[in-house]
């Protein structure tokens, strides 16, 4: 158990703690009460808007509305694919900048023929992230629309199919009196004699 002592001191260096500082210490910790993991796979470098990220994953999770640690897997591979192709695109625009602003360039053919090997390797790589999203969204919806399908079958009633109602109205009850059979013909009435002598 804490001494008087100890809980006064840790009251102090309370009082003096107040958090990060600087701009960089701010801009991290301000993902600190995000709980998707995302941020540890993907850093916001230099030049990119920690906002815009923070945006992107509240999008990705509100639409998909993971339910399960695959599922959030799943939505932060997406967010972290879609960063990665925001990043390269960017890349991209700034290599276009700095080939055509050489001084030995006179066209944007030339400034591609002459970073051609830089231009082909960023082409292979935003390709390959495109492949990885697609294939992470495509699992992410496949995932979803499994799990739906599974809440509905358990939650339709097994039914008895219902009766035929012909044989209802035909067939006898169990139990139930039996009217009698009717005969074919009715015998036919003869007349009474009309003189009948009465014997004594």
């Amino acid at each position: 158990m804490s001494s008087e002592a100890q809980i006064a001191a840790n009251r102090r260096n309370a009082q003096v703690s107040t958090g990060p500082s600087s701009s960089t210490g701010k801009a991290v910790s301000r993902f600190n009460n995000l709980k998707t993991g995302i941020y540890a796979k993907v850093t916001v470098i230099p030049g990119e808007d920690a906002s815009e990220l923070e945006q992107l994953t509240h999008d990705y999770h509100l639409q998909f509305q993971p339910a399960n640690p695959e599922q959030r897997y799943l939505v932060d591979s997406v967010v972290h694919d879609e960063w990665l192709l925001r990043r390269y695109r960017k890349v991209e625009s700034s290599l276009w900048e700095y080939a055509l602003s050489s001084a030995d360039t006179q066209s944007t053919g030339e400034a591609y023929a002459c970073q051609l090997k830089v231009f082909n390797s960023l082409h292979r790589r935003i390709a390959s992230v495109e492949r990885s999203y697609n294939n992470t969204l495509r699992q992410l919806h496949q995932l979803q629309a499994d799990v739906q399908s599974a809440a509905e079958n358990s939650a339709e009633p097994s039914r008895a199919p219902a009766p035929q109602m012909a044989s209802v109205l035909h067939s006898p009850q169990p139990g139930a009196p039996q009217a009698p059979a009717l005969p074919a013909t009715t015998p036919a009435i003869r007349p009474a004699p009309e003189n009948l002598a009465l014997r004594l």
